[in-house]
């Protein structure tokens, strides 16, 4: 039995707000594994000391984060359910690569230094998406 029921027009406002935020994600990530030589020498020492010495879970974490954050985007706007797990997938991800800064030795110094508007909205973020998708699961938004 199919549901017909309307979906406002603020369910696809906030999926496509998701869809662009994660796709950032996947093209900040995109940049980092395709960087030159050339871009690598322009990163600040700092900067280049922390991606040297970066393990390569902190890595993976990043790419699970981001895909799983953007295919979730695409999910719900799809309305499939899968869109809850993709988020939660992105979300788990997401704490486990920030974890990484609070292990890694410069990081908490780099942040100082460029802010924490960003990193602080990335974890906040990802939990928005996740209560956002259960709820429109919950609702039957998603089928």
């Amino acid at each position: 039995m199919e549901d017909n029921r309307k979906i406002p027009v603020w369910f696809w406002i906030v999926g496509t707000f998701a869809l662009l935020w994660n796709g950032l994600g996947v093209a900040a990530y995109a940049s980092e594994i395709i960087m030159s030589a050339e871009d690598f020498a322009a990163l600040s020492e700092t900067e280049q000391r922390l991606y040297a010495n970066r393990p390569y879970w902190v890595s993976a974490a990043f790419a699970v984060a981001v895909l799983g954050g953007f295919m979730g985007s695409v999910m719900l706007l799809m309305r499939r359910p899968i869109a809850v797990r993709l988020f939660l997938l992105s979300l788990i991800a997401v704490l486990i690569q920030f974890s990484s800064f609070f292990i890694l030795d410069g990081y908490l110094d780099y942040i100082s230094e460029t802010g924490w508007i960003m990193p602080a909205s990335i974890p906040v973020f990802a939990i928005a998406f996740l209560l956002f998708a259960r709820w429109a699961e919950k609702n039957r938004f998603l089928r």
